[in-house]
């Protein structure tokens, strides 16, 4: 096996692209990170890198690495887990986490360590949820609709509470704007007031992810996010052959359940 990289994400892409298309739910986020970033070389502190694994001919593994956040690993065996940490330990030795899927991460912090880095602690586990029907909760006050731009600055503010909550590095708030602009970010209205939040992704292969889904304290536990997301997810799959998917925290009971409710099944 050997390794091979760009910082060009068309270039990736048109490499990769057909092994990533094969799994496209636990690729979704490798296929919509480069397809978002095709034409950039740079989007961050450092430049992007795209990398690969060959077997002769053919591509067995993929990761990414986006500063400023850490590698993102698709499935493959462990030797080219193993490729991708001296891949990148060269390159990047102060590389701040790793992401993946089954045991991918696993092999690659163990490969990581053993090179001379630190030891790796498990930072979250997240389930990989996909949805290819949805129920639609019943009984919910309110209505689904696109977020629009007077509901912008609420939501940025919400944006703000979500990646505190969850733990995650900080958003851009145009965010909020171009999701808006792209009609990628929706809403749920209870009584003429905004309750919740659910945005969407561009398809990849054939799958969407639902990203931000976010509900004030004061509005939890009325069924609110379901109704958005169950709203979001059936708008979705009026598109012939789509399939949704999602991550949840796995630590969170509340969120895992309400997936589930709704129609998600968890896959990874």
């Amino acid at each position: 096996m050997r390794a091979g990289y760009t910082t060009n994400a068309g270039k990736y892409l048109d490499r990769v692209g057909e092994f990533l298309r094969r799994r496209p739910v636990e690729h979704s986020v490798l296929l919509n990170a480069a397809a978002t970033r095709i034409g950039e070389d740079v989007a961050g502190p450092g430049p992007n890198h795209w990398f690969w694994v060959e077997d002769g001919e053919d591509v067995v593994a993929t990761a990414q690495h986006t500063p400023p956040h850490g590698v993102y690993l698709s499935t493959g065996p462990p030797e080219a887990m193993r490729i991708f940490a001296a891949t990148l330990w060269r390159l990047y030795p102060e590389l701040p986490g790793v992401t993946g899927l089954g045991k991918a991460a696993h092999e690659f912090a163990a490969e990581w360590s053993r090179l001379g880095g630190p030891h790796a602690t498990p930072g979250m586990r997240q389930g990989l949820y996909a949805a290819e029907e949805v129920n639609i909760p019943f009984g919910i006050a309110g209505r689904f609709r696109p977020a629009c731009d007077a509901d912008a600055p609420m939501l940025c503010d919400w944006l703000d509470h979500f990646v505190t909550e969850a733990g995650l590095a900080s958003r851009a708030k145009n965010e909020v704007a171009s999701r808006i602009d792209a009609g990628q970010l929706f809403v749920w209205e209870a009584g003429n007031v905004v309750v919740s939040m659910a945005a969407i992704t561009v398809a990849q292969g054939g799958v969407s992810r639902v990203q931000l889904v976010y509900t004030p304290p004061q509005h939890r536990g009325r069924g609110f996010a379901s109704a958005c997301v169950a709203g979001l997810t059936a708008r979705e799959l009026t598109t012939p052959g789509r399939t949704c998917m999602l991550n949840t925290d796995l630590s969170n009971p509340t969120s895992n359940g309400i997936y589930q409710a709704i129609g998600y099944r968890r896959v990874g």
